[in-house]
This record gives structure tokens, C-alpha cells and sequence, in this order.
């Protein structure tokens, strides 16, 4: 199985390389989904750039995408192409796992990553992470103040907000057992959120996504669908096109 680490990179050289004649660039994908107060939910684009979802509405809100930079994200900028996976904790903050092994926690009130950010992913700062800090993904919101932690190589973590550490026999295999329906897709998962409705969304790197019932613990029948303006109203400027060079 070749690395999800190892697609990014060949994805990115990609990117950069279609600007010549000739060459096109690959569609975005969401890297990483946060679910954010006042009914929004966050998508932060491999591309560097996010869109704000509005779920009463059902719909992108209007001007978006923007770009991640310090006016819209303040303390982040540097970092919007880096952004793995995104995920609420406790506190009113938000924490952001990169690329290159560092982590950024950003305060939802006050608007911006804290002072003294990105720090490294290390066994000090979250017991157990620090050998996964490079191979981290995905990281979804869980019942009984968890987080599920997906990993490059097909494996995922559990992570208890309130012991702050890995749980214990992790990592496991993401299979039919662990996630029923998911491990067909274990190689392309990218951004994903808890909706709080008993749903979580699980997006892949080719701009379908998946729907997990919680309380049911399986995949729910007819997935994956399309990224796409009739399944999630607004994203189609985004998402199922290349850009000509």
C-alpha cells in the first residue's frame, strides 16, 4: 500500500508542475472539517483555501472559498497548506494538526492561534502521539469526549480528551470490524466532521464522501457519493473540475 503521505507529495509536485503547457492542475480535496459554533461547520482545502458551511441552510455561505491567510485564520497563514486534520477539544479551542509534525491551537472566541504556536507533536504535549505525528490525516470528533485519529498506513488511534492520551491497544487496523464499510476507502480518507446529528462525513482524496452512523457503527447504504453542488449546495465551484492552465 503506498503511503496517503506519499500521494500528498506526488499530488503537490503535481500542482506545481501544471502550470507549464499543457499540464493541468488536479481538483482540490478538503484536507480537514471542523464543526464550528453558530451552526458552521469549517472545510480547509489542500489548495490552501476553506469554505464555511452552513448546516441550517444546507449550503456554502456566500463568497467562499477564501484563502487561509492571517486575515481570515489569524496565525495561521503560513501553515494553510499544511493543515491535516482539525478537531474541537475542550476549552473553546480548536487544535490543527500539520504536515510536518506540529500541531496549532487556535482559540474559537478570541479568533486566532494561540501565542507560542505550532508546537512539536510530542508524548509531553499528547501521550502516545508523538511516533504518528507525521502519519496523522484525519481526526474526527467522538462520543465520550474522544477523538478518532486516522493514520497513513490504514490504521487509526483513539484518543481520550479527558485522560489526555492513547488509548490503550491502539493503533488498529481500519477494517470491517473496527469501521464496517470504511476499509475499502482506508488508503483516501482526508477531511471529516461530526455533524452532532449521529452522522459523521468522511471525505476521500477523490471528492466523494462517505456517511457514518454513529449509533449504528457502519457506513450507511449508498455511499460514497460525489462532492458535488446537489449533495452539499455550493461546493461545486470547489470540487470535480481541473483548472486550465
Amino acid at each position: 500500500m503506498i503511503l496517503k503521505f506519499i500521494q500528498r507529495l506526488l499530488l503537490a509536485a503535481a500542482c506545481l508542475m501544471a502550470s507549464g503547457h499543457g499540464g493541468a492542475n488536479a481538483a482540490p480535496y478538503i484536507t480537514a472539517a471542523i464543526h464550528w459554533p453558530n451552526g458552521k461547520a469549517q472545510f480547509f482545502l489542500n489548495d490552501g483555501n476553506y469554505l464555511r458551511f452552513d448546516i441550517p441552510s444546507n449550503r456554502v455561505d456566500a463568497g467562499y472559498p477564501k484563502p487561509i491567510n492571517d486575515n481570515t485564520w489569524p496565525g495561521m497563514g503560513r501553515y494553510a497548506r499544511q493543515i491535516s486534520a482539525a478537531f474541537n477539544g475542550p476549552g473553546g479551542k480548536a487544535f490543527f494538526f500539520l504536515s510536518s509534525g506540529h500541531y496549532l491551537r487556535y482559540d474559537i472566541a478570541a479568533d486566532r492561534v494561540d501565542p507560542g504556536y505550532p508546537k512539536l507533536v510530542d508524548d509531553n504535549s499528547w501521550p502516545g502521539l508523538e511516533r504518528y505525528r507525521t502519519t496523522l490525516f484525519g481526526a474526527l470528533n467522538w462520543k465520550g469526549n474522544r477523538v478518532q485519529l486516522f493514520l497513513s498506513d490504514g490504521s487509526y488511534l483513539r484518543y481520550d480528551l479527558t485522560q489526555n492520551r492513547v488509548e490503550e491497544g491502539y493503533p488498529k487496523p481500519i477494517n470491517n470490524q473496527t469501521w464496517p464499510g470504511l476499509q475499502p476507502y482506508a488508503a483516501h480518507l482526508a477531511g471529516m466532521v461530526n455533524w452532532d446529528n449521529n452522522k459523521a462525513y468522511i471525505f476521500l482524496d477523490d471528492n466523494r464522501y462517505l456517511r457514518y452512523d454513529i449509533g449504528a457503527d457502519r457506513v450507511d447504504d449508498g455511499y460514497p457519493k460525489a462532492v458535488n453542488d446537489a449533495n452539499w449546495p455550493g461546493m461545486g465551484n470547489s470540487f470535480g473540475r481541473r483548472a486550465m492552465p
